[in-house]
């Protein structure tokens, strides 16, 4: 009697993993499905010292004048304010598509940076510019 009740218990338990198992990789696939349906939205946050603000807001007009363009693109928005120090915290946000269109519009970015001879990270160097960088997706409804 406790040897059937050993291997039912250890029937559930192998059975209970599969069905875990399967059901993580069933909800990986739908995740992965929802992230090419999924709007993307690209939040920059950027820390720039109050000498660097005029050259940085120039830059910032030309890459948003630019994405706008991309295929993906839905909108954009930016929102300042300025810290204690007299620093300007600047945050962007854009919106796209879906996952894939985000990666085809940073690729396009970076090559018309390289066409233009434009270096980001020379520049963020140069006018002590802080940026934290993510993607977001829309929370779900609660």
């Amino acid at each position: 009697m406790k040897t059937n009740l050993l291997i039912g218990i250890l029937f559930l338990t192998l059975f209970s993993y599969g069905v875990n198992a399967q059901s993580t990789k069933i909800n990986s696939q739908i995740e992965s499905k929802k992230s090419e349906t999924m709007q993307q939205i690209f939040i920059d946050k950027f820390i720039v010292p109050e000498k660097s603000k005029q050259e940085f807001l120039e830059r910032v007009q030309i890459n948003r004048n630019f994405i706008k363009h991309l295929d993906g693109f839905i909108n954009d928005n930016a929102y300042e304010r300025i810290d204690e120090n007299g620093n300007l915290i600047y945050i962007t946000i854009a919106v796209w598509k879906n996952e894939s269109v985000l990666k085809k519009a940073k690729e396009t970015v970076q090559a018309y940076y390289k066409k233009e001879g434009f270096n980001i990270s020379e520049m963020f160097e140069r006018l002590h510019i802080t940026m934290e960088r993510n993607v977001y997706k829309e929370s779900e409804k609660l």
